[in-house]
This record gives C-alpha cells, sequence and structure tokens, in this order.
C-alpha cells in the first residue's frame, strides 16, 4: 500500500514538473508539497537530477550504429525468418547500446558529482559567513586601507587577491579573514554597505558556484583569471549585481610577467 503511494506520488510530481496537472490538482499537490517535508525532499532531488540532465554534454552514436539497429529492427518483425547471420547483428546492436548507455549513466554520474561538490563549496561559504555574523567583527585584520589588507593576505597565503577600494560606490573595505573551504585556506574580504556586510570569497579558477539563496543569504559568483569569487550577503540579488560590477571594475588587470 505504501509502496503505490509513492509511486502515485512521483507520477504526480513528474507531471506537475512537465506541466501535465491540471490546474486543481497542481493547487492540491503544492499544497502536499507545503506539507510535507519528506515530499518535498524528493521534489528537490528529482528537480536537482532534471538539471543535471538537461546539462549533460550530447553524445553522437558511433558510425552506422543507427543503420545496423534499423536494419536488425527490420529484420525482426512478425512473419520473417530472421537468420543466424541477423540474430548476431542483433547482439552486436544490444552490446553497442549497452555501451551507449554506460557512457550516459556515467556522465550523469559525473554531473551530479560535480553539482553535489558546487553546493558543498557554496555551502561551506555561507557558513563561513555566518560564522563571522556570529564572532565580535566579521574579520581577522581590520583595517579600510588596502594597502594594509593586501599585504596581510599575501603573508599568510600563497595567492593572494586584489583588494579594490570601492567606497566611492558605497562599498566600504572593512578588513579581511582566512576561511577554510574543504581543507584549503582562502582569503575572505569584507566590505560594508550601509548595515549589511559583504564576504567576498575567492578561490582557485576554474570553480564554479550557481547564483541563488541559501540560508536566506543570497550567493553570487563570478571569476578571472586568476580566481573565482564568491560573494554572500542579506543584500539584495540587485545590489550583489552592483557589488561585482565595482569590483571588477576597481581590480587592476595583472601584469603579465
Amino acid at each position: 500500500m505504501i509502496a503505490s503511494i509513492k509511486d502515485n506520488d512521483e507520477l504526480k510530481m513528474n507531471a506537475y514538473c512537465d506541466g501535465e496537472l491540471d490546474p486543481a490538482s497542481a493547487i492540491e499537490f503544492e499544497r502536499r508539497l507545503a506539507d510535507d517535508e519528506s515530499l518535498k525532499a524528493r521534489y528537490v532531488r528529482l528537480l536537482s537530477l532534471r538539471r543535471a540532465v538537461r546539462s549533460l554534454p550530447q553524445f553522437e552514436l558511433p558510425p552506422g550504429l543507427q543503420t545496423r539497429i534499423k536494419s536488425t529492427l527490420d529484420a525482426d518483425r512478425p512473419g520473417r525468418v530472421v537468420r543466424l547471420r541477423q540474430r548476431s547483428w542483433s547482439f552486436q546492436a544490444l552490446a553497442a547500446a549497452a555501451v551507449f548507455g554506460a557512457v550516459i549513466s556515467s556522465a550523469v554520474m559525473l554531473t551530479m558529482e560535480r553539482y553535489d561538490l558546487r553546493e558543498d563549496v557554496a555551502r561551506q561559504v555561507v557558513a563561513g559567513h555566518i560564522r563571522s555574523q556570529l564572532a565580535p567583527q566579521p574579520f581577522d585584520v581590520a583595517s579600510s586601507d588596502r594597502h594594509t589588507v593586501k599585504p596581510w593576505f599575501t603573508s599568510r597565503l600563497p595567492e593572494s587577491p586584489q583588494v579594490p577600494d570601492l567606497a566611492a560606490q558605497g562599498f566600504v573595505l572593512m578588513g579581511g579573514r582566512v576561511d577554510v573551504v574543504g581543507h584549503d585556506p582562502v582569503a575572505t574580504i569584507v566590505y560594508k554597505h550601509a548595515a549589511h556586510t559583504i564576504s567576498l570569497t575567492t578561490l582557485p579558477p576554474g570553480q564554479s558556484v550557481s547564483d541563488r539563496a541559501i540560508a536566506g543569504y543570497n550567493v553570487r559568483s563570478w571569476s578571472d583569471a586568476e580566481f573565482t569569487y564568491i560573494a554572500v550577503s542579506d543584500l539584495a540579488s540587485a545590489d550583489l549585481a552592483t557589488f561585482e560590477r565595482a569590483f571588477s571594475a576597481g581590480s587592476p588587470v595583472p601584469e603579465v610577467r
């Protein structure tokens, strides 16, 4: 009985995601999502899987496979005698399809692992911001002078980011701190905009985190040739976008050595 209820929920969930439920059923399903934490968790996992599948690279069928599968299907139509040689082609097509399916499955798993890794990085950065808000002050070095904050990072980390002065744009430099993401120490620059604190964490280039809200804080990420930047604040998303533009414009292009 329980299994049949879950199966019915899965059908409704997929239909809801595809926009196939009638308005009354959609409203009822949304009400259940709001009240049932288990159903909501399964719904979030389904959305994550769908996003992962949509982001998969497109694979081309091996040359000749489509033709061989079609000819095998034609040969297997009712009323025809399938010769041994044709049957051997069927096994070859089946084997090729199995290999193709394994490639797709591996790609799905890899995409899901990368998605989980990005989610974990974002959560760690937000956790660092929250911890800083609970501390007596959200920085290890307190200074509005970039010529103080930048050398402080340089003396503690292998790579230190640019620390532009953005006071004219409304973002006042407060200082900096060292956070830990994974097992690596990383630089976090702290700015203030009105009563709002912005933590800007820098990671090695090549990483990516999607813009979203976590635990009530907005997350915005961008990259350049040197770092991936993750800004966390209770500022509105539009204000964080303004901060990104100000920071990017205020960071000089590093000299080529």
